[in-house]
């Protein structure tokens, strides 16, 4: 294994589905893609990102992608 995979194993980790998030929530997509929605604003850099309990929301095109605060751990 090299250094640069292990380092990338224990990074930051990336963004994650709504489906995924959802799932790791106890969610439905739905009602995540909802509460998520209702808390959009626009970000510096011109994006659409909402905040809720930890977890970072950001619109990538028309799909919302999701990455968890450490506080929550990996899903």
């Amino acid at each position: 294994m090299s250094a640069n995979r292990g380092e990338a194993e224990r990074g930051p980790v990336p963004w994650v589905s709504i489906e995924r998030a959802a799932a790791f929530l106890g969610l439905s997509p739905g009602a995540l893609r909802k509460s998520l929605e209702r808390r959009a604003v626009r970000a510096g850099d011109g994006g659409t990102e909402a905040l809720l309990d930890g977890v970072r929301a950001r619109k990538f095109g028309r799909l919302w992608r999701v990455k968890f605060s450490e506080a929550w751990g990996a899903p």
